[in-house]
């Protein structure tokens, strides 16, 4: 029998309780989604004006929550639902069918401005607003110096290592949108952030991401527009689905580490268009659909919320990429594209002797599920119940840390990520005492055990295994993914040698003009035209646009646990 794997029962997130009721409804369903990706919902507004809702994800203090964004000029900004994400999510990820008998699978200074903010001659304060829960200012300056300076006068925690990453958007002519918690508001108060400027398209500045993205990220990307929207900078990566594996015994599919090794086979940049259609059906659908009685206005108010946004663009586009941080050397950019629609629909080949009930062990490709990054290779390991166990072998020069990965068993994978690319050892950035800096408990009880090295990397357990060993996915104690070192099964494959990461990660700055000096062309991605002779420049050979970028200090510097 055909049938459904995923549809669209969808919970607006964040108001749900951790088991959902089987409601039937689009607020209701157990489906899983991958919060650990960063999610941006563009509307292109008109011609030159663009919207970009934000989801800000912090675990940590309320003192320690920073956030900063690059932005090509001063925005309107407001606040949106948090729960609307994962409806977004879940209406328009991918859907499975397939001939399974059993199980139905998971889709898959002194002077003062006139705020009171302290001035410094060199960085302009264009405009500060309280809006939601954030405390939030608009600053310029031409001196990527002077602009860090600026921000920690006012408490924002820029480590060294992180200034060569602001100096690629001042030397863009970017403005910074900066943020933080008012005071008395506690971290649930986080809600996404709006923002609405002048520009000619979306763009993503993966770039300053870079200083704080986890190994093999997901990014996923929506635009509203007029029609159908295609990353104009990067590959487009397509999907066969008879590549596509379930896995009965966990009701999952590979999806997401086909795309993972789809973009890696790529270079590094490359992104799938999931689904691509009108929009007044879809929106339609979420209007008319259940939110239980339980859940509260807030919930009703975040439905009728996503449904509107829907519904003032005839046309999405939904796109998705995974990366780790030496890949997040290029920003991408969005534009308009003459394709047709896109199907979410994917159907999964029946394959000789899969059993619908049993589970296969002898018969299970756990690699076929695993996706190690540019800079790794899958070996099994065993595993439990007689089945094996997906481990990464990592090249030289990359380090293996586990990730959260909803689409693998257990929640927990491993990727082997540039070692370069650690910009908070104390080892690789020798600095004076901090105890922002003291990661000694990242590594605390070898978690890798006795085939391997712990090494922190940016604060996290990370592992270098001994040869005949490679990394798996575990949670300690706590529940925390961490890594560890096994015994592989069979002999290793050579992993592949590294390329060269065009960033400025420690030891290896990019050279870069601090002051811009050509003017924007207002081409695609670009900033719109400004009567400011500042606001739409940019050095040679990048592409200011519409940008949106996170850059979670206080998440990037948020010790594993407490000690």
């Amino acid at each position: 029998m055909l049938r459904p794997l995923a549809g669209l029962t969808a919970a607006l997130a964040g108001f749900a309780p951790a088991a959902a009721l089987a409601c039937g409804g689009f607020f209701c369903s157990s489906t899983p989604v991958d919060q650990s990706a960063e999610r941006i919902l563009f509307v292109q507004e008109d011609a030159e004006t663009v919207s970009a809702y934000v989801e800000i994800m912090y675990q940590g203090e309320p003192e320690g929550f920073a956030w900063i964004v690059p932005v090509p000029e001063v925005p309107e900004l407001d606040v949106w639902f948090g729960g609307a994400f994962n409806a977004l999510d879940l209406a328009t990820g991918p859907s499975f069918t397939g001939n399974f008998g059993c199980f139905e699978a998971a889709a898959g200074g002194d002077d003062q401005d006139a705020d009171g903010l302290p001035n410094d001659p060199e960085v302009d304060v264009l405009a500060r607003e309280q809006v939601g829960p954030f405390d939030t200012v608009t600053i310029t300056s031409r001196d990527p110096r002077a602009l860090v300076e600026w921000l920690r006068e006012n408490g924002y925690r820029i480590l060294p290592e992180m200034e060569p990453f602001i100096a690629l958007y001042t030397a863009e002519g970017m403005k910074f949108v900066a943020m933080k918690l008012l005071p008395g508001e506690d971290v649930a108060a986080i809600q996404p952030i709006k923002m609405t400027y002048r520009s000619q398209g979306p763009a993503v500045p993966l770039r300053l991401t870079a200083v704080a993205a986890q190994l093999e990220m997901g990014v996923k990307v929506w635009v509203l527009a007029d029609k159908r929207y295609e990353v104009a900078n990067a590959p487009a990566v397509a999907i066969d689905d008879a590549d596509l594996v379930y896995d009965d015994w966990t009701g999952q599919t590979n999806y997401v580490a086909l795309v993972a090794r789809a973009v890696d086979a790529a270079g590094g940049h490359g992104f799938v268009t999931e689904y691509a259609t009108p929009t007044a059906e879809l929106a339609a659908q979420i209007r008319d659909s259940f939110v239980p009685e339980w859940a509260g206005q807030e919930a009703i108010d975040a439905r009728d919320a996503l449904a509107d946004v829907l519904a003032s663009k005839p046309y999405l586009t939904r796109l998705y990429t995974r990366v780790s941080p030496e890949e997040m050397d290029m920003d991408p950019l969005f534009v308009p594209s003459e394709g047709g629609d896109v199907s979410r629909v994917h159907e999964i080949p029946e394959r000789p002797g899969q059993d619908a009930c049993g589970g296969g062990a002898e018969d299970f490709d756990a690699c076929a599920f695993a996706a190690c990054g540019a800079g790794g290779a899958c070996a099994e390991v065993a595993g439990a119940g007689n089945r094996a166990q997906a481990g990464c072998a990592c090249a030289e020069g990359t380090l293996a840390r586990a990730v959260p990965d909803p689409s693998v068993p257990g929640g927990v994978a491993v990727a082997c990520g540039d070692a370069r690319m650690n910009f908070l050892n104390p080892d690789l950035t020798p600095a004076a005492p901090d105890p922002l800096r003291d990661f000694a408990a990242a590594c605390a009880g070898n978690p890798c055990g006795d085939g391997g090295e712990c090494v922190s990397l940016n604060g996290f357990p990370a592992c270098r295994c001994d040869a005949g060993f490679v990394a798996v996915g575990a949670r300690d104690d706590a529940g925390q993914p961490q890594p560890t070192c096994a015994p592989a099964l069979a002999e290793v494959a050579a992993p592949v040698e590294l390329r060269e990461p065009d960033l400025p990660y420690p030891g290896r700055p990019v050279a870069r003009p601090i002051d811009p000096v050509v003017p924007g062309n207002g081409g695609p991605g670009m900033a719109a035209p400004s009567d400011k002779d500042d606001s739409c420049t940019a050095a040679p050979g990048s592409t200011p646009g519409a940008w949106w970028a996170l850059l979670p200090l206080a998440g990037l510097l948020r010790r594993r646990r407490r000690a």
